[in-house]
């Protein structure tokens, strides 16, 4: 069966000190085991009041990309309309770099890391992640779930069902199935709050083991966390753009 998907989109890109606006309007037909994709002429949607929030920060950046953008989509008689904020920053102090991806977690990440020891300590054995570092690690988590909401790649709603939906991250590509809106429950959802804190993501996790930035009192250093038994996980959830979404939470290790 041919199936056809329509994206028509505009994007403003602040990326380093350089303003970049980006429309684009494509097609990409499914036939079998057949996919082609290519742009087509339409009418394009448009930012009339686009927002660009760049961070004023007493830290060294190294990268810095905000974005604000509309897409129109079209596929098997569905049309839905999405808007898009992002950032991804790369924030440095000596040989630590610190990345962060969502507006909210700038000056608390910020903050830390100006404060922050060069020198790599052991991760206490009990500690608490913070949700953009639980979020990260939640595609290697065991018993995660699917949290229904949204439209998926193919216009069609998020349920709870894992793995059902459709991810489409441009027109360019065949989607795929996989899991979408990521959360973890546990049992227990008090966090302690004395406990010392993984606050800010240093590297991209390598399974469940991810260098993080730790807050331990008044000392603030990196370290390397090896995810064992997870203790609590917060009720309290953020989103966070990865893989095909994920609600981060506090989560006590």
């Amino acid at each position: 069966m041919k199936e056809i998907y329509r994206k028509r989109g505009y994007v403003v890109r602040w990326e380093n000190g350089t303003l970049v606006r980006v429309s684009e309007s494509g097609v990409a037909i499914e036939d079998g085991e057949l996919f082609t994709c290519e742009p087509e002429p339409g009418d394009v949607p448009t930012l009339t009041n686009a927002q660009l929030t760049i961070p004023d920060l007493d830290v060294k950046i190294e990268r810095l990309i905000v974005s604000h953008g509309i897409a129109e989509h079209e596929f098997d008689g569905r049309t839905w309309t999405e808007e898009t904020h992002r950032v991804h920053l790369s924030i440095v102090n000596g040989r630590i770099r610190a990345l962060v991806d969502l507006f909210d977690d700038i000056e608390r990440v910020a903050h830390a890391l100006k404060r922050a020891d060069q020198q790599e300590r052991e991760a206490p054995k009990h500690l608490v992640l913070a949700p953009n570092l639980s979020a990260a690690l939640l595609p290697s988590l065991p018993n995660v779930e699917q949290m229904a909401g949204g439209i998926d790649g193919k216009g069609r709603e998020i349920g709870e069902a894992y793995g059902e939906n459709w991810y489409r991250p441009s027109y360019r590509v065949r989607p795929i199935r996989m899991p979408l809106n990521l959360r973890l429950r546990h049992k227990e959802t008090a966090i302690d709050p004395d406990l010392p804190r993984a606050v800010a993501l240093l590297a991209h996790p390598d399974g469940l083991t991810i260098r993080v930035l730790i807050e331990d009192g008044a000392r603030v250093y990196p370290s390397t966390v090896h995810v064992g038994k997870i203790e609590a996980v917060s009720e309290n959830v953020l989103w966070y753009p990865y893989a095909g979404g994920s609600f981060g939470a506090e989560m006590m290790l």
